[in-house]
């Protein structure tokens, strides 16, 4: 294209519009967001859109990180009184405790990688859209003004081209004001409503009956009868400014200070960084410097940054405050998740670190949001917010695993012992196969006395009482399940010989 243009150039025809030959980035992410996704046309809404699907995507991930973590802490906790048994043991030597704890977690199944995977992936992602976004905010507000510098050199040729630009005419000179107002008022109908061609007969009526072109107008003077607003092939120019909501532009943060909803020539270049080089936009040299320098720009951009009746604030910080509250909750969520199930210690190191990560991570995030383009920040926060969700569902979907898992294994063993009215009572844990005839039915024979003197099965049930009742001594079979209500058993020293046996 930058070729082609040199070309026409040189042959004297009319030069092939600017904004075609820039180039675009190409990476997987941006072919993504900016050609994939293009069935939705308000950039603020694809992103949302692209997040959300984004996440779908990567949810299996998430589950199954959720799921090994989950897995590590109940692991964690049946191992509690063997860790502590281990601790006393080596005591201070924190090299052996460590390769034994390791030696432990490996034999029970502990899996210290598979859940950091996902999150690794999660981080490459992050990374990498961060660059890539950032580069399509730079490519796009470099698009938008070679947009309207086409626009604002195909309008100001059709009134002012002399044959010696250096010294036209008297005539041609009184047409250069004309030129410039005219091209500066169809930029800024394009930006904030977009061209069609009624808009010439709104222009023409203008020129008649405004009084500011009255100041510069000659006297009779008319556009041209052939007076185009775009090119050929064009019927309409849809509007250039990207907002979404209550952001001006999506390209420049969310903040309510500088000139960021119609970049001043500093904010501009600042904004498209690379592509002040030919090198990165694909322009011939010739059309790079005719476009990029602070007089054209200015001259082009002269009604969008001079009116004062559209508010010059690009946003109000809505966006960063909230990448930092979902930032807060999601690690407070996760926080007291590890918590609950006794992965991480009050006032351990993990929970100290944690700590800290609390305070760093929305300061880096709150950083990231006000300097970067709003596209970024939007990302973070619809990006925080499904995070969020999924982490509420899977972890309902887990619990319900669990409760599954737990209903099919019968049976009861012992391990790990808990203080009541000041004795050590065994914890009964129902385990798979520790009982081969758990499930079936068994009959036990309960004897009692009128007087309740004797009573061999617990607490008496309703059914003692009567039949004490009915008759001094009697005897009766009843039929119970083979799993055993652990509150029956808890008195019970289920590492004794005779209990076994019972």
């Amino acid at each position: 294209m930058a070729i082609l243009n040199s070309v026409l150039a040189f042959l004297g025809a009319t030069p092939a519009a600017v904004t075609p030959g820039v180039a675009a980035p190409g990476s997987m992410w941006h072919l993504l967001i900016l050609k994939t996704f293009a069935f939705v046309a308000d950039y603020g809404w694809r992103i949302v859109v692209f997040t959300v699907l984004l996440k779908l995507v990567l949810s299996p991930l998430d589950f199954y990180q959720r799921y090994k973590m989950n897995k590590n802490q109940k692991i964690t906790e049946r191992l509690k009184p063997t860790m502590e048994k281990i601790q006393k043991q080596y005591g201070g030597d924190k090299q052996a405790f460590s390769q034994k704890q390791m030696e432990l977690n490996r034999k029970e199944g502990y899996s210290y990688f598979s859940s950091c995977l996902p999150m690794i992936a999660t981080l490459v992602v992050f990374i990498t859209l961060w660059i890539s976004m950032q580069t399509i905010a730079e490519y796009m507000t470099f698009k938008e003004y070679t947009t309207m510098y086409d626009e604002y050199q195909y309008v100001y040729t059709q009134i002012y081209d002399p044959a010696d630009e250096e010294n036209p005419t008297a005539e041609e000179a009184k047409l250069k004001p004309i030129a410039e107002k005219i091209g500066q008022d169809v930029v800024y109908q394009m930006y904030y409503y977009g061209l069609d061609e009624g808009y010439a007969d709104k222009l023409r009526k203008s020129i008649a009956e405004d009084e500011e072109y009255k100041k510069i107008v000659p006297e009779g003077y008319e556009l041209p009868e052939d007076f185009k607003l775009m090119r050929e092939g064009t019927k309409r120019i849809d509007k250039v400014q990207a907002s979404f909501l209550w952001i001006k532009n999506i390209w420049a943060p969310d903040v309510p200070w500088g000139d960021q909803a119609v970049l001043s020539w500093d904010a501009f270049v600042k904004g498209v960084d690379d592509y002040k080089n030919a090198s990165t936009s694909k322009l011939s040299t010739d059309q790079q410097a005719k476009a990029f320098n602070r007089n054209m720009y200015e001259q082009v951009m002269g009604k969008l940054l001079s009116d004062k009746t559209q508010s010059r604030t690009n946003g109000y910080l809505i966006l960063p405050i909230l990448v930092v509250f979902l930032s807060v909750a999601s690690q407070l969520l996760t926080m007291f998740q590890q918590k609950r199930a006794g992965q991480v210690n009050a006032k351990g190191g993990v929970a100290t670190s944690m700590k800290v990560m609390m305070i760093i991570m929305p300061i880096m995030m709150a950083i990231f949001a006000v300097q970067y383009a709003s596209i970024f920040a939007l990302y973070m926060t619809v990006n925080s917010a499904t995070t969020l969700f999924f982490n509420f569902a899977f972890t309902g979907i887990i619990r319900l695993i669990d409760k599954r898992r737990q209903s099919r294994n019968h049976g009861i063993a012992t391990g790990s012992t808990r203080t009541v009215n000041y004795k050590q009572s065994p914890i009964i844990h129902y385990v798979k196969g520790a009982n081969p005839n758990a499930g079936a039915k068994e009959t036990v024979t309960v004897s009692a006395t009128v007087g309740g003197n004797d009573a061999n099965v617990g607490k008496p049930s309703k059914a003692d009482k009567k039949a004490k009742k009915s008759a001094g001594s009697s005897v009766r079979s009843v039929q119970r399940g083979g799993r055993p209500d652990p509150n029956e058993l808890m008195g019970v020293d289920m590492s004794s010989k005779q209990n076994k046996k019972k």
